[in-house]
């Protein structure tokens, strides 16, 4: 082991000997050009070829002073340095790159009286570089394109000694979305995009809802890329759909960890094109601590426009919660379909399911297969939608249903009705966003005729624990109400202030307090109320989000006769990749 180890330590010398060797002065990449000035400019390898010249490549071994000249102007360009001077003595060119232009201030003529420009944050004080310049145009396309103005002109002018950067914009006119003219494919029918289509026909043009359209097939992974073509002529408004194609067989393994379920791991198997009406098969594998499932679903669509399909779906799972531990399985079919508004989108499902439980631990009947009926009914904001990938606004809800009838293949009649939301604000409407508000609540009750009868057979899914990262953070997973039996009522609301792109690194602070109440009964909420007062702090990676909580738990004892159920303490929780 001992030779093994200083055979690697010799080899690292060796490397890094070899790496100062070829490592290039910044001050003079070649003999031919030298910086000289207060700043120090590194040019990639690609470019100091460019300017160098390069042995290696026939043609390339001499570069004439003015297109060595012409190159580093453009490069210093780049990097915010608009005024550098060459001094070219036959055989040395000298640079000196100068100072480096920055943007100071941001002017804007002839935008409409409902863009508020100043809103828009995080140029001032960047590099006056020709990125940044298109940015600020990309910016105020943006904004005129989400407001009906498809075709604006915007020009852009810049002074690199003062810092001012002014546009002129002529906005055009507002379009409304007549028509799009859909990817030609041969082995899909056109009509299947109007299944994801978020705009409405004869509905003010917003290209944000173009880019949700797109985004929706590469989220069902119909194909790798997609994107619409907007163009305005004397014939009026052109929409065209622009699609790369790939293979239609999706795999994806991700690993994850948290405090909670420890170490996560995922694989999913889809086929996203089924025949020209483009259903769909998708298989998941789940494992982690507390739970291990295994579901496959199918969406076979009834004809290639139609957004009606059917959802069959198969599920086993393994949990290890807190207060139970049980197998079960279901299958199930369920008619499915959804609708798009003008800013928001509806999805409802319902259908026939049989469960298949084993309860090892805790409440719940030993073993036990029934009939029940689900109902799910989702409504979402299209901004929230949009900014999934960053929330800072919108909305979603959710209203579920799980029922069983006595005599209907279940020894048991009972209930399960839940209601689910959450909304973001941004504060003041910054971009990006100075503080994101968000709440999110649920409510949820299982009605039975026998709550005896029900308490002994009703199964985990129809019971209601709290605590945990998913509602009250000031107590542990399924911590409350301190046993296996659990509630048959229980509330909750989250109320959290996160810091938006402040800070570097991608840091955000947050502040947030949870509230919740349960009762043993239906329709029933015990006096006590539990409180989790927190604070934590979410990193953005380009791999995900980490989150970092910790909260205390607290109860408001209202009813005095009620005896103590949980004791107050801290609670600590970390995660990758969890959101509001």
């Amino acid at each position: 082991m001992k030779s093994r180890a200083w055979l690697w330590v010799g080899a690292v010398i060796v490397q890094a000997a070899g790496a100062a060797a070829a490592k290039v002065d910044d001050r003079c990449p070649c003999p031919r050009v030298v910086f000289v000035g207060s700043d120090t400019v590194h040019l990639t390898d690609v470019e100091r070829k460019l300017v160098c010249g390069d042995e290696a490549t026939e043609g390339w071994r001499n570069v004439p002073g003015n297109q060595a000249r012409y190159f580093l102007e453009s490069f210093l360009q780049q990097r915010g340095y608009q005024d550098p001077r060459f001094q070219d003595d036959q055989a040395t060119l000298k640079v000196d790159p100068g100072p480096r232009s920055t943007i100071r201030s941001l002017t804007v003529s002839g935008l409409p009286g409902s863009i508020d420009i100043s809103k828009r944050r995080g140029f001032k004080g960047q590099p006056m570089t020709p990125k940044e310049l298109d940015a600020i145009k990309t910016v105020l396309l943006d904004e005129l394109q989400s407001r009906g103005y498809a075709c604006p002109g915007i020009e852009i002018a810049a002074d690199s000694q003062t810092g001012e950067v002014s546009a002129e914009v002529a906005p055009g006119r507002v379009y409304a979305i007549d028509a799009v003219a859909p990817a030609g494919l041969a082995d899909v029918d056109p009509a299947i995009f109007n299944r994801y289509e978020a705009f409405q026909h004869g509905g003010r043009f917003d290209a944000r809802l173009l880019t949700l359209t797109a985004q929706r097939t590469l989220t069902d992974a119909l194909f790798v890329s997609a994107h619409y073509d907007v163009g305005c002529s004397t014939e009026g408004l052109k929409i065209t759909q622009k699609v790369v194609e790939g293979r239609h067989h999706l795999i994806r393994i991700g690993v994850g960890f948290d405090s909670e379920d420890y170490a996560i791991g995922k694989a999913v198997w889809k086929d996203s094109r089924l025949g020209k009406r483009t259903s769909s098969i998708e298989g998941s594998l789940v494992a982690s601590y507390r739970e291990q499932s295994a579901d496959v679903f199918a969406r076979a669509y009834f004809y290639p426009g139609s957004r009606m399909h059917l959802r069959p779906r198969a599920v086993l799972k393994r949990q290890n919660e807190p207060h139970f531990e049980n197998t079960n399985a279901e299958a199930s079919v369920l008619p499915e379909t959804s609708w798009d508004f003008e800013s928001w989108r509806l999805d409802l499902a319902a259908g026939p399911a049989v469960d298949y439980v084993n309860t090892v631990r805790g409440a719940g009947p030993g073993k036990d297969t029934f009939l029940v009926l689900r109902t799910q009914l989702d409504l979402v904001d299209h901004l929230f939608e949009y900014y999934a990938a960053e929330p800072r606004s919108g909305w979603r809800a959710s209203v579920e249903s799980a029922s069983r009838f006595a005599g209907a293949y279940s020894a048991l009649a009972a209930q399960h009705i839940s209601v689910s939301g959450e909304m973001l604000w941004n504060l003041g409407n910054y971009i990006p966003p100075l503080v994101v508000i968000g709440t999110r609540f649920w409510a949820g009750t299982t009605l039975v005729s026998d709550r005896a009868a029900a308490l002994q057979a009703l199964t985990p899914d129809m019971r209601f624990y709290l605590g945990g990262d998913a509602n009250l953070r000031g107590a542990a997973r399924g911590e409350l109400p301190g046993d296996d039996v659990g509630c048959l009522t229980a509330v909750y609301d989250g109320v959290e202030v996160r810091m938006g792109d402040v800070l570097a690194h991608g840091l955000e602070p947050l502040l947030f307090v949870d509230a919740a109440m349960a009762g043993r009964a239906d329709l029933h909420l015990d006096r006590d109320v539990y409180w989790s007062p927190g604070a934590g702090l979410r990193w953005r990676l380009p791999v995900g989000s980490i989150r970092l909580t910790a909260a205390r738990g607290l109860v408001s004892r209202r009813a005095a006769d009620t005896s103590p159920r949980y004791r107050p303490h801290w609670q600590f929780f970390f995660s990758f990749g969890k959101e509001f």
